[in-house]
């Protein structure tokens, strides 16, 4: 983000909101505004619930990802965890 006259954001890529909100750094819910703060400046609004089931989605593939690296031969691609990370990246929770 460049600030002139005005904020303009360069060198960026469209994601969709569920991208932001399991990869796009430390995520903030407050519940009273009903509202995500992901890396301390992207604010979505969302109902509190939502914050607290990434968290939990997040923890769940972090530790997917670290059994993976202990046990390389793992598929991950058949685990509950992956199957809805990639159904929310696919369908932008609208499924």
């Amino acid at each position: 983000m460049v600030h002139t006259t005005k904020p303009f954001l360069m060198d960026i890529t469209e994601c969709s909101s569920y991208s932001l909100l399991l990869f796009g750094g430390k995520i903030e819910v407050q519940a009273v505004e009903e509202r995500i703060i992901i890396g301390g400046w992207v604010t979505l609004s969302a109902a509190p619930r939502i914050g607290a089931l990434v968290g939990a989605l997040r923890k769940k593939i972090d530790e997917l990802l670290m059994r993976k690296i202990s046990e390389p031969r793992l598929n991950v691609s058949e685990t509950k965890e992956m199957k809805l990370l990639i159904t929310l990246l696919t369908s932008d929770g609208l499924n």
